[in-house]
Order: C-alpha cells, then sequence, then structure tokens
C-alpha cells in the first residue's frame, strides 16, 4: 500500500518537509489503527521500507550512471545512497 501515488514519490534527495510529514502522518495513523495488531503493523512497516528500499536503489541506478561521467558531486551522492541502502538492509535484517 503505497503512502503516496507513483507519481508524487520523492524525486530523489533528501524528502521535502511536506513529504516527511505525510511520512510522519502515515505511521502515526497506522501506529494508532493497529495497536494491537503489531503483526500487521510490522507488514506494513516492512511494505514501507521495501518501497523506500526501492525508490533508493532506482535513484542510485541513475546517479551511477551520471557519475561514470566523471562528476565528482554525483559520485557523493551515490556513496551517501549506498551508505542509506547498506543501513536500510541492516535495519531489515535486524527485524
Amino acid at each position: 500500500m503505497p503512502i503516496w501515488p507513483p507519481h508524487q514519490a520523492p524525486a530523489g534527495g533528501r524528502p521535502t518537509r511536506p513529504r516527511r510529514r505525510r511520512i510522519a502522518r502515515v505511521l502515526a495513523i497506522w501506529t494508532a489503527e493497529l495497536q494491537d495488531d503489531t503483526e500487521q503493523l510490522q507488514e506494513r512497516l516492512s511494505g514501507l521500507a521495501e518501497q523506500m528500499t526501492t525508490g533508493v536503489e532506482e535513484m542510485h541506478e541513475g546517479i551511477a550512471e551520471a557519475s561514470d561521467k566523471g562528476k565528482p558531486t554525483l559520485r557523493r551522492i551515490l556513496a551517501t545512497h549506498e551508505a542509506v541502502l547498506d543501513a536500510v538492509r541492516q535495519a531489515q535484517g535486524a527485524g
């Protein structure tokens, strides 16, 4: 269940304040709705993490292609994305 339509998904970089607020609002709603159903909440959170990971991976691919052209800023962004992906994967493995 996406928390925003695909055409409104974050387009890279840091999420904007409205997007961060939307994520926080969705998490608060899910937590309130599912306070007695931790299994369902965990499934939703896993789905959200998967969506976010997929988005980062897609951005990562585009940045990797562009960084092949020798742009140092893109190389730094790529390194950041790799670190984010590693952290998300570690968090998913711990959950």
